[in-house]
């Protein structure tokens, strides 16, 4: 039985072979970044979606900072109809706390850093592989490196191919 989104068959993006995620910085693209089973290889948001999907979502508020402003954007269909959620980290977790939460996870598919900003495309799968979503987040990083503004965009319209699946 499945605990909150956490699976035993969850697999890490460089599982999956997203193992060409090219970090940017000042504009300049640098070499890929070979996969690795070592933690601090991941990236802001792999932990961050890690935790969130894991059997305990409010241990992803330990990345996220005391003062963290957030809006989520959140299409459900294809109408023009959205919501967005705005507020600080107290209503971060009420966010995570009214979710609908089991069977399903975050999935990063490319990411890009520039400073103490850092960006993620990715998609929402149920655990059987099927995308639910696609999503582009943004994140900027304090010095201790936790999130203090987070912007996303979640569509179910438009999905991006998947290149090493």
């Amino acid at each position: 039985m499945l605990s909150r989104r956490f699976s035993s068959a969850r697999r890490s993006p460089h599982d999956l072979g997203y193992d060409d995620f090219i970090e940017m910085t000042s504009g300049q693209a640098r070499q890929p970044v070979p996969p690795s089973s070592d933690a601090d290889t991941k990236t802001f948001f792999e932990r961050y979606f890690d935790l969130l999907d894991g059997p305990d979502p409010h241990s992803s508020l330990e990345l996220v900072s005391e003062g963290v402003e957030f809006t989520i954007q959140w299409a459900a269909d294809n109408s023009r109809k959205s919501s967005q959620f705005v507020g600080g980290r107290d209503e971060l977790r009420g966010f995570i706390d009214a979710g609908d939460t089991e069977g399903w996870a975050h999935y990063v598919m490319h990411s890009g850093v520039s400073g103490d900003v850092e960006f993620a495309l990715g998609e929402t799968r149920w655990d059987n592989g099927e995308r639910i979503g696609t999503f582009l987040a943004v994140a900027e990083l304090d010095q201790s490196g936790r999130m203090r503004r987070y912007m996303v965009a979640r569509s179910p319209v438009l999905a991006f191919p998947r290149i090493h699946d």
